[in-house]
């Protein structure tokens, strides 16, 4: 099967089964009318979904830049489309991320691979972090007492892998040296330390922050209002759950996440809002991607197993994908 026959079907079964499930589990009375207002706050969301993309593609761009080579504004953008668009089309989870991010800008850049997975690594690391520090203190609430000290100890191991995950980013000529000759020599130009200064956490907090607004809007058009700790929490859960292997985009399993975050915290039968949010957050990044380039990518003979090996070396770190 071509690559763009494997992405038809890929969207195809997808559109039938985001359809099916409003059919079979949407209420029409859960929905919100959709007048102007409604349209317009959705679409404002959509367009904050892509500058979190942006700032993705700013984070690499800074990466790329510590290796002495540059690339402009909109091919950093671009990049972020593609990588996090691959992520959504293939079932090989988040690592193919930060491959197909390198491949946007081979022409452009040398030693991108290292920069990819360096800004793959910061946003993993930093979704850990915030997922776990907001999960310790809604779980604090009067609510959750019955979770006790499980709860707890889930969210300092986030925590305590996040940091891990983030120091890692930031140090991958370290780690580069610990890997065989013969990945050092193929990858060991991209491979360095570059440390996380001000410019790189502007970026980082400002994407996962952009998305966490996009789920607050989404979630308060449909009347439902979570505490600040709580949202980032179910947001972080979801995530988590859709770099899940599998699935395109971690589909099915993002969703699930997010519900059974939500009825965490107290929101039971919040399927239409998630329905609404995954399209959001996974169709609109989907399918400017795909004008982007990612369909290139797909079709390109081999580009997976052409790069199977930073694939693998991303997973061993820990990185998978994030909403990408």
């Amino acid at each position: 099967m071509t690559g763009t026959r494997k992405i038809a079907v890929t969207l195809a079964v997808l559109v039938i089964a985001y359809a099916l499930a409003f059919v079979f589990f949407v209420d029409s009375s859960e929905l919100p009318s959709l007048g102007w207002r409604t349209i317009a706050v959705l679409g404002l969301a959509a367009l904050i979904q892509l500058g979190g993309l942006w700032m993705f593609g700013e984070l690499f761009r800074h990466g790329i830049e510590a290796t002495g080579s540059r690339i402009s504004t909109g091919l950093g953008f671009r990049a972020a489309l593609v990588g996090a668009t691959v992520a959504r089309l293939l079932p090989v989870g988040g690592a193919v991320t930060p491959v197909a991010m390198a491949w946007a800008v081979r022409d452009r850049a040398s030693g991108a691979g290292g920069a990819a997975v360096r800004a793959t690594g910061l946003n993993y690391g930093g979704l850990l972090i915030t997922t776990g520090a907001c999960l310790l203190i809604a779980s604090r609430g009067p609510s959750m007492e019955s979770w006790g000290d499980g709860l707890a100890v889930a969210s300092l191991l986030a925590l305590v892998v996040g940091l891990i995950v983030l120091v890692g980013a930031s140090r991958l000529g370290t780690l580069g040296d610990l890997l065989p000759k013969r990945l050092r020599r193929r990858f060991g130009q991209g491979l360095i330390d570059v440390p996380i200064d001000l410019r790189s956490h502007a970026f980082l907090w400002a994407r996962l922050g952009a998305e966490v607004v996009v789920l607050w809007v989404v979630l308060t058009t449909f009347g439902i209002d979570l505490g600040i700790a709580q949202l980032v929490a179910a947001f972080g859960l979801s995530q988590i759950a859709a770099g899940i292997p599998g699935t395109p985009g971690g589909a099915g399993f993002a969703e699930a996440g997010l519900v059974g975050a939500l009825a965490l915290f107290g929101v039971g039968g919040a399927v239409a809002p998630v329905l609404i949010f995954r399209i959001i957050s996974y169709w609109v990044p989907a399918a400017a991607g795909l004008l982007a380039g990612s369909a290139a990518f797909v079709r390109s003979s081999g580009s997976v197993k052409e790069h199977e090996h930073p694939v693998h070396s991303a997973r061993s770190r820990g990185e998978t994908r994030i909403g990408d």
